[in-house]
């Protein structure tokens, strides 16, 4: 037994692998297993988990068949002892004292999950994510659901610690062969009232590799996106024009990245159906958020005119794809 399961998902990762790994074995707090599973990698990420699983006892190194990082964050957590769970991406790597902090704040709190900030790193331009420190449990999440959704801090498994017991009596598990899979388990788990501890100080590092998104578009991106949008009107109460925001603003994120491969007649379309649809007037009448990006955007769904929308998405793709860094700023 342990106190903490950290479970690695990893396919192909033999550039960032040891980083990841040695962020782990660096940390302040030592009781813990560390899970790397390689989900059918073709390169030399097996080796690297090998050297370091001989070399210490706390890691287990499982190879499994290529089935995507949910399959593998799920067998993680059925192979898990560990009193708490936390997600580390191959790619990504943690402060040294992550572990200690927050594992002495989930024992005074006794909360289900703890979440803690996180850096933005693309290149050199490195941005900062974080909430203001608080608890909240039962219906209070809906006082911040807000402000950790539109930082992304409810979104990913990572920079967080999972009371193991909690998350086996919810039954809650990641959906498989889907996009945006980590969002459907954050958000299912708020269905059954955890006490989350909230703190504002930053541990994890997101590494973005902006530069590799020839791959992002996704055909069913645009069907997943609103059902994890319509999720978030399940979940919550009390803030729907920030769920209708969050619609719209999901359906330009998928008509945004159609822009990679997708044709214009194929685009105008898409956008033509969606402005069409009831949930998508109802979200752009009902959408309300304060920052001038958001406006921006309510503004554009309010409109329901293909061809400024068109325009919006297109120079968004500009900015977000294009201009990466600066789109990394601006966030």
């Amino acid at each position: 037994m342990c106190k903490i399961s950290i479970i690695i998902p990893l396919f192909n990762a033999e550039k960032t692998l040891e980083r990841c790994i040695n962020s782990v074995l660096a940390q302040s707090f030592d009781d813990f297993e560390m899970f790397l599973i390689n989900d059918g990698s073709t390169d030399g990420s097996e080796d690297i988990c090998l050297k370091f699983a001989d070399k210490d006892k706390r890691i287990k190194y499982i190879k499994k068949e290529n089935g995507g990082a949910a399959s593998a964050r799920n067998l993680g957590i059925t192979k898990a002892k560990g009193d708490y769970l936390c997600f580390v991406d191959c790619d990504d790597y943690i402060d040294s004292d992550m572990l200690s902090f927050m594992y002495g704040n989930v024992k005074k709190t006794d909360a289900d999950i703890v979440i803690c900030g996180y850096y933005m790193e693309n290149g050199n331009s490195v941005a900062k994510f974080c909430a203001n420190d608080g608890i909240v449990s039962g219906n209070d999440i809906n006082s911040r659901i807000v402000e950790l959704k539109s930082k992304n801090l409810i979104d990913s498994p990572w920079s967080k610690l999972y009371k193991r017991e909690f998350v086996l009596k919810s039954g809650i598990k990641m959906p498989e062969n889907e996009i945006f899979e980590d969002t459907d388990f954050n958000l299912r788990l708020l269905k059954f009232k955890p006490k989350i501890a909230i703190y504002g100080r930053c541990f994890y590092h997101y590494v973005l590799f902006m530069g590799s998104t020839t791959r992002r578009y996704n055909p069913d991106k645009l069907n997943t996106i609103k059902k994890r949008a319509e999720l978030l009107y399940e979940c919550t109460s009390g803030v729907e024009s920030y769920c209708d925001f969050y619609y719209i603003k999901s359906v330009f994120s998928a008509i945004i990245d159609m822009f990679f491969s997708c044709k214009l007649k194929e685009i105008k379309n898409t956008i033509k159906c969606e402005c069409n649809e009831n949930q998508f007037k109802k979200a752009s009448s009902g959408a309300k958020f304060s920052s001038l990006g958001s406006k921006i955007i309510i503004l554009t769904a309010k409109s329901r005119n293909t061809a400024v929308i068109y325009l919006f998405c297109y120079l968004s793709y500009i900015l977000k794809y294009k201009l990466q860094r600066l789109f990394l700023k601006v966030r």
